[in-house]
């Protein structure tokens, strides 16, 4: 994934602004990833206790995965540690934490 496409995806799940629908039309339908290159990103964040997927109306509702359609919305992807990566994602142009950098690909 492009740098600053995945600064905006890591700083969305801060921001509470990772609905599945707007990850699905946002990074498939408009910027082309695949879903499996965005399963990869965030299955890796649950599985290393980064991200937690929520039931948007009820977070004590959590998922092992997600259902990927246009219409989803309910479920969002939410960082778990916000305090720890928001100066690097937010200050200036904002950096990749390093746990994330593997998924960089400018190519």
């Amino acid at each position: 994934m492009r740098e600053k496409d995945l600064i905006e995806l890591l700083r969305s799940t801060i921001e509470s602004d990772a609905i599945v629908s707007r990850l699905f039309n946002l990074y498939y339908i408009e910027y082309k990833y695949t879903l499996e290159e965005l399963n990869k990103i965030i299955d890796y964040g649950v599985q290393n206790n980064y991200f937690t997927i929520e039931n948007v109306n009820d977070g004590s509702i959590n998922y092992t995965e997600i259902d990927w359609e246009a219409d989803n919305t309910y479920q969002e992807v939410l960082m778990i540690n916000k305090e720890c990566n928001i100066k690097q994602l937010f200050s200036g142009k904002g950096s990749v934490p390093n746990e994330f950098c593997q998924f960089i690909d400018n190519g």
